[in-house]
């Protein structure tokens, strides 16, 4: 019999699963259909014990889904707004210098690389919030990745 990574027996082969209550979340309505497919393709990379080293570069996902690389770009920036991932080390031009893709986490799950619970920051997320993507701080408004912002809301200034 085969076991898996864990020794345990192999129950099948492996998939992606996608609960309803994800599904049906306003975050996961107002995602693009590129976005989700990036989602399912971060998913699938996903095995219990990665989460937070889900390496996966924009080029990677122009191939993978054959949309362009600044569709790619965007669908990443989306899932970040809408609070499904989550940036752990950016790639070669956030910083790092050596080439590598940046490496991921999903919020639905536990970061395997600080330990930090889920926070499923998506089932959070309202039409028209504005969302913050880490670590830089770059503000990206929910009325779209190619729209202006001048800043905060009133409601968010102090």
């Amino acid at each position: 019999m085969k076991r898996d990574h864990r020794g345990n027996p192999n129950k099948g082969p492996s998939h992606v699963r996608l609960y309803d209550w994800l599904m049906d979340s306003d975050a996961w309505k107002d995602l693009s259909a590129q976005a989700r497919a990036l989602y399912v393709l971060l998913k699938a990379q996903y095995r219990g014990m990665n989460n937070g080293r889900l390496v996966l570069s924009i080029r990677q996902v122009s191939e993978e889904l054959h949309i362009s690389k600044t569709t790619a770009a965007e669908a990443f920036k989306e899932l970040v707004a809408h609070g499904f991932t989550e940036v752990v080390i950016r790639g070669s031009f956030g910083g790092r210098k050596d080439g590598r893709a940046t490496e991921w986490r999903l919020t639905e799950h536990p970061c395997d690389v600080s330990g930090e619970l889920p926070s499923k920051a998506f089932m959070r997320w309202r039409p028209g919030s504005i969302s913050t993507v880490r670590p830089e701080g770059q503000s990206v408004p929910h009325s779209g990745l190619t729209g202006t912002h001048s800043g905060p809301s009133k409601s968010l200034r102090a």
